[in-house]
């Protein structure tokens, strides 16, 4: 593209975009449900994972406040769980909870904190989760001496959720544009 026809592009769409009607939700409550992919660990040993969202938000003018709940299959064969409160403003937003991984052969339960900040639009978003263990790694030897299970460390990875919207009020400013409708 040159140069000059940017300037020019926005020159010409301006007017058109001067006229446009934003509005915005007024004391709306929404639900989503949706697929929820991560991916973790990306520099050591990526672990995969595959399971569901869903949040309920109150969403007031161009912010938002909620909580959330997840629950994923990791591919280690375990399960990862998380709950807590989450807010937006305009397409970008902070979860901030505790999960719970279960056990497996290598590693004991751990339980932490989980903060992930996120960019969101109606129908997905794309979060980096951060994952801080409450407790220390455990271990020592096991009863025939063989070192023991550990907890899990420090997580970072990707996460992408779809959501599906359902509104709970029903003074909403927004349809959803779902093929039933």
């Amino acid at each position: 593209m040159s140069p000059r026809l940017l300037p020019a592009l926005l020159l010409v769409l301006l007017p058109f975009a001067s006229r446009a009607q934003v509005s915005f939700p007024k004391d709306e409550i929404w639900l989503t449900v949706g697929p929820l992919v991560s991916l973790t660990d990306l520099t050591d040993r990526p672990r995969f994972g595959l399971g569901l969202e869903t949040t309920l938000n109150w969403l007031d003018d161009v912010h938002t406040l909620g909580v959330f709940a997840q629950a994923q299959w990791m591919t280690q064969g375990h399960a990862r769980l998380a709950g807590g409160v989450q807010g937006t403003l305009v397409f970008g937003g902070l979860e901030l909870g505790v999960y719970h991984h279960t056990g497996t052969r290598e590693h004991l339960p751990t339980t932490g904190l989980q903060l992930t900040p996120f960019l969101t639009g109606i129908y997905a978003s794309l979060g980096l989760r951060i994952g801080i263990p409450l407790s220390d790694k455990g271990g020592g030897l096991g009863p025939d001496g063989a070192p023991g299970r550990v907890r899990r460390g420090r997580e970072v990875g990707l996460v992408l959720t779809g959501k599906l919207p359902f509104e709970l009020s029903d003074h909403s400013t927004y349809e959803p544009s779902y093929p039933w409708n």
